[in-house]
């Protein structure tokens, strides 16, 4: 739904936001950190933060906030297993602490680009937006320029005792949160001891001791070894037919960006690599061309998953929880199955044709430049800056990613923390879905609260720590940083870059369903160049030059 309440400085920008809707240009998909997605466009005029007087009863410290309850209108999103924020006992114990309510619009992930443009160029704006990821760094710039986002780092030094602290601890997250005018518009999510892998291998352990055989280590053992799980019944059902080999799920947790690099290069979800300190676009290599015959050889031959390019996590999950996957890729077991039994464990990088044996890293520390914004028709930021303060106190933050305490966590007397066991017939991920905002939430992971949890788990489970610490060995040196662009570099880049994405894939199911990659390479390659792939390229060599030289 629209919100129905129309404020005076929501109005005022309201001409300006309209050929937002008639001239924006589609942005990345995803929700990967560090992959350019954190731009500048728009006007340059200078916003000024609200000036309206604090609530009677508002409180600069100590909680409640305000005395009376008071109102907030934020607009959130929310994936497959989320529920509405409104029902999570995280919020509500929130309101109980800050006697701060929040009316929520909740929006699927799947249409949220859509419905955020609408909003912005409505001038019916919320009070704030709320969420992970719930805008892009190119949102930040955009509409901070034009005044629909106000200036926050007055109100940060005034009123955000817990990230003000953040901030002096960590002077660096302060200047990459800060726009070329100056201003921060948007707060982040934060996690110090945040993994440099996401993504991982794991394999039916069971399925190879049934065949007698080995943990493959190549490209080529891989393939023998999923022809095994193709033409024997291994869950015994009678039925050889309906196991899945390999299966995997479009996002750069669950997907095969980081397999390419058996073949020399690692892809990413935009496709923006680094050989040093040159940026090249991966799906333009030949390791990328490699990798898609592997795989439509892999597909052709019955061993992918023919959902894998379509089905959703929740599919993707249950398939794996019925044993029906012989491997597949993830995030850590706990992700998967909580606390239940299970037959898989972690492989390492597969070692392609040519020895290459590498795997993708990701940036750390601020995962997401565009957390949490208070727009132009909030009269009352003292207030919301007071409130989401809040999830930048250690504990409060671990507990909107984990859930509450006494709920989905135990504090120990020594201090250590554990998850409590998901309910009979749910998992971890939709136990903590289930009672906090958990992948949607504001928050900041800190070391020292990492160092005091210890979770439930069963014989051959890894958290993810530690199989981030098997994986440091294969992890690729260079990364595209998370920088802004100007204003001007983005609306260059974000035209070519458009074309070029679509094109690249719908290519890229098409090739790994049909085959054919060798003979019409080079016609893609032409096709990418017409597009103004070098062009695009030059774009973010620039940038990165100039954030590099800082």
């Amino acid at each position: 739904m629209m919100f129905t309440r129309k404020r005076n400085r929501a109005a005022a920008g309201f001409a300006l936001a309209t050929t937002l809707l008639l001239s924006a240009c589609a942005t990345e998909s995803g929700t990967e950190r560090g992959t350019g997605a954190n731009d500048a466009a728009g006007a340059t005029a200078e916003p000024t933060p609200s000036a309206s007087p604090a609530p009677a009863g508002f409180r600069p410290t100590g909680y409640p906030i305000v005395d009376d309850k008071l109102t907030l209108r934020f607009a959130g999103a929310k994936g497959a297993v989320s529920k509405d924020f409104g029902e999570l006992p995280f919020f509500q114990q929130y309101e109980e602490a800050t006697n701060v309510h929040i009316e929520w619009s909740m929006n699927p992930d799947s249409s949220w680009n859509e419905k955020k443009n609408l909003i912005f160029a409505s001038g019916d704006l919320p009070d704030a937006f709320y969420g992970h990821h719930i805008l892009s760094g190119e949102d930040v710039l955009k509409y901070g320029a034009q005044g629909l986002l106000i200036p926050l780092e007055d109100l940060i030094d005034q009123y955000a005792p817990n990230l003000k602290k953040v901030f002096e601890d960590n002077p660096s997250f302060r200047q990459e949160l800060t726009a070329p005018d100056g201003h921060i518009y948007a707060l982040p999510t934060i996690d110090e001891g945040y993994p440099d892998s996401r993504d991982a291998l794991f394999i039916n352990r069971k399925w190879l001791d049934q065949l007698g055989l080995s943990v493959p280590t190549t490209t080529e053992e891989f393939y023998e070894v999923l022809k095994a799980f193709r033409d024997n019944d291994m869950n015994g059902n009678g039925d050889a037919g309906d196991e899945i080999p390999f299966s995997y799920f479009g996002h750069q947790n669950y997907g095969i960006y980081s397999f390419f690099g058996a073949f020399g290069m690692t892809d990413r979800p935009n496709h923006i690599g680094m050989d040093g300190d040159r940026v090249l676009y991966t799906a333009a290599q030949s390791s990328y061309k490699e990798g898609i015959q592997y795989f439509h050889r892999l597909y052709a031959e019955g061993l992918l998953d023919v959902e894998s390019l379509t089905h959703d996590k929740n599919v993707y999950f249950s398939k794996i929880k019925e044993s029906l996957v012989g491997v597949f890729i993830g995030w850590d077991h706990y992700d998967v199955f909580g606390t239940e039994p299970h037959d898989y464990e972690v492989m390492l990088p597969l070692k392609g044709p040519e020895g290459h044996q590498l795997w993708n890293r990701y940036p750390v520390g601020i995962l997401s430049k565009g957390a949490f914004a208070i727009t132009s028709a909030n009269e009352h930021p003292e207030v919301t800056m007071r409130w989401i303060d809040r999830s930048y106190d250690p504990m409060v933050g671990l507990e909107a990613v984990e859930g509450p305490v006494g709920i989905n966590l135990l504090v120990h007397p020594d201090g250590t923390i554990e998850n409590t066991p998901a309910p009979e017939g749910m998992n971890g991920n939709e136990f903590r879905h289930s009672t906090a905002p958990a992948s949607k939430s504001v928050f900041i992971r800190t070391l020292e609260l990492a160092e005091k949890r210890v979770r439930q788990t069963v014989p051959g489970s890894l958290m993810k720590t530690d199989i981030d610490k098997l994986y440091q060995p294969y992890l690729i040196p260079d990364i595209y940083p998370d920088l802004f662009f100007t204003a001007e570099e983005n609306d260059e880049r974000i035209r070519y870059f458009t074309d070029v994405d679509a094109y690249v894939n719908k290519m890229h199911a098409k090739w790994i369903i049909d085959g054919n990659v060798e003979n019409e390479w080079d016609e893609y390659m032409d096709t990418l160049n017409r597009m103004g792939l070098d062009k695009m390229l030059a774009i973010y060599q620039a940038a990165y030059d100039r954030f590099s030289s800082q």
